[in-house]
């Protein structure tokens, strides 16, 4: 009797905090985690619920800065065509990030926005917005680690627990929000990061998405679209919506931003993740790895 007791007090307690996922049978993973590691993704119809303060972190940043973001990019408009780094915008967005670093924030150019029909051509920049800066004032030894429940499910595997010498096995490697001008089409469709060594059958790059204000993610993925980046015509047709509060895929896959119709800007949440597979495999030595950004720590061990 009192062990049953003891294992039912557990359980309210645990699913205190998950998302209503995990109580609604019809839409809920059985195994968030073997989810993520064949189809790629995984959606939260009740929201991201998990306690981590780098959540409410990027709320806070979004709340105080984002219209100052879309205000300083609004007034280069005329300069989107230009490109620095060969994607759309990208010379208005280090014009912002020399403007606004005293506060911690950086703006980048990610893969533009295109023509939803053949042959997809380029139509207009997408940014993302960095306050991995102000992460780095905040946290300057580490940054916290989340709830443990949300740990276990990213970080399931023993390599990913375990401290490598001195240093913490995961890593942030984004943290900010995505942005969409108004009447933006659909973004090019792509996998943000991948490595000549083949997908060991676990994540190593997490991307947690959400809205602030709790309305529906609208990120587009092909499941078990893990191709290497390289897109084909028949990948279009696959394409889901998350259509979700809260969602978390693996960078690896296939996916886009989907079209902004409205006369406002789009935002959306976002914390990318680095697990020492990621690290050891994919990121140390390549093409990001050059020295000018570092990946913050997060202070977690399963060990």
């Amino acid at each position: 009797m009192g062990s049953d007791m003891e294992t039912s007090t557990k359980k309210r307690k645990l699913e205190k905090h998950l998302p209503q996922v995990q109580k609604e049978k019809s839409s809920a993973p059985e195994d968030p985690v073997e989810q993520l590691c064949t189809q790629g993704f995984v959606t939260f119809p009740g929201g991201i619920s998990w306690e981590w303060e780098l959540f409410a972190f990027v709320n806070k940043m979004h709340e105080r800065y984002h219209e100052e973001v879309e205000k300083r990019l609004e007034a280069l408009k005329e300069q989107w065509g230009d490109q620095w780094s060969g994607r759309l915008g990208s010379a208005a967005a280090t014009k912002v990030t020399a403007e606004m670093e005293a506060s911690g924030i950086a703006v980048y150019s990610p893969p533009d926005s295109a023509s939803d029909s053949s042959p997809w051509g380029r139509t207009g920049p997408r940014f993302y917005v960095s306050v991995a800066g102000a992460a780095w004032k905040k946290w300057p030894e580490g940054a916290p680690a989340p709830q443990e429940e949300l740990a276990q499910i990213l970080w399931h595997h023993a390599t990913d627990q375990a401290c490598s010498g001195t240093s913490w096995p995961n890593m942030i490697r984004g943290l900010g929000w995505a942005l969409a001008p108004p009447h933006s089409d659909p973004q090019t469709l792509h996998a943000d990061i991948w490595g000549d060594k083949p997908r060991p059958g676990r994540v190593r790059f997490h991307h947690l998405l959400w809205k602030r204000l709790g309305e529906c993610c609208t990120t587009q993925i092909v499941p078990f679209g893990f191709t290497d980046g390289q897109v084909q015509t028949h990948h279009f047709s696959k394409l889901e919506r998350a259509s979700a509060p809260g969602l978390l895929y693996d960078n690896e896959v296939l996916h886009r931003g989907a079209a902004n119709p409205a006369k406002t800007w789009a935002s959306t949440c976002s914390i990318e993740l680095c697990t020492r597979t990621g690290y050891d495999q994919v990121w140390k030595g390549g093409s990001e790895d050059d020295g000018t950004y570092k990946l913050l720590p997060i202070c977690w061990s399963g060990a």
